[in-house]
């Protein structure tokens, strides 16, 4: 009981820091000198869900287009996924709920993407303590490992981000905010992503709402010989069959997404720090074998 008080009483400190999340944000407007953008994909689910998307689910309703609020126009992307579920046919055999973009967008090394989508925990969603779950993620291409980025809320009741590849020396994450705050409203991440193995040209930005909450360049954050990673979104959730859990079930809405190419960009921005640059103090870089 005392624990749980003093675990509350730090996520609110974090909150009151934070600033609290916004009802309606805006999307943040982090731009590179020179460069124009190309969309690449966009959608706001009025039309269903594009069939150029691959879905990693358990059944028909695991992802589905439903109106947000209801009987409005407006639709959202519900993403669920139940723990008694049986996922042996779902990829990797693992509680997921995901849509993917590797059967037709792919990042390639050494071009800037900027990825763009809103989300909304509802109102009644329970927080695991005990383990967390995937809500966002790109995902190297043919090769075995970790994602490259990926998106938690974390058991710890934070959001946390990791950037990687398949080397653990380049593994570097990030605690922040507080998900239980954002519990009924909108939130607008925005992703700015430059893969590069070697890190001379690599950036990987991240946006909550128009707050920049993690920034890493200089430090390679894709695998080698890679121009197959995409996008997915969704929830994944990877050791709720095996592990102790607080929750039986996740239900989380995604909004509005869009994919874009910033042509032209000028890349000796991103290249000042070498291939071996150094993350702010405030992120952690693990150093060790894989």
């Amino acid at each position: 009981m005392v624990r749980s008080v003093v675990n509350f009483i730090n996520i609110l400190i974090v909150f009151v820091i934070w600033g609290g999340a916004s009802m309606w944000p805006k999307p943040a407007c982090a731009s590179t000198p020179g460069a124009a953008e190309r969309v690449l994909f966009s959608t706001d689910w009025t039309t269903g869900i594009d069939r150029r998307l691959q879905l990693q689910v358990s059944g028909p309703d695991s992802i589905r287009i439903v109106p947000f609020p209801a009987g409005d126009p407006k639709k959202v992307l519900r993403a669920q996924i139940a723990r008694e579920t049986d996922y042996t046919g779902v990829a990797n055999g693992t509680p997921r709920a995901e849509i993917s973009f590797g059967g037709f967008l792919h990042f390639i090394q050494g071009r800037e993407y900027v990825v763009q989508w809103q989300m909304r925990i509802p109102d009644d969603y329970q927080f695991d303590s005990k383990q967390d779950e995937v809500i966002a993620q790109i995902h190297q291409g043919p090769a075995a490992g970790y994602p490259p980025f990926a998106l938690f809320i974390s058991g710890g009741g934070q959001y946390e981000v990791h950037s990687r590849t398949e080397h653990r020396q380049d593994y570097v994450t990030r605690l922040f905010g507080a998900p239980m705050f954002d519990r009924g409203n909108t939130v607008t991440w925005t992703l700015i992503y430059v893969p590069d193995p070697t890190g001379a040209a690599s950036k990987t930005e991240l946006f909550y709402n128009e707050k920049k909450v993690f920034s890493i360049e200089g430090v390679p954050n894709a695998y080698r010989g890679d121009d197959g990673a995409y996008f997915k979104l969704g929830i994944y959730k990877a050791r709720w069959k095996r592990d102790p859990t607080d929750v039986d079930v996740r239900t989380i809405d995604f909004g509005p997404l869009v994919i874009k190419e910033r042509i032209g960009a000028d890349r000796s921005l991103h290249s000042s720090r070498g291939a071996k640059g150094k993350a702010p103090s405030d992120i952690n870089v693990h150093e060790g074998n894989q």
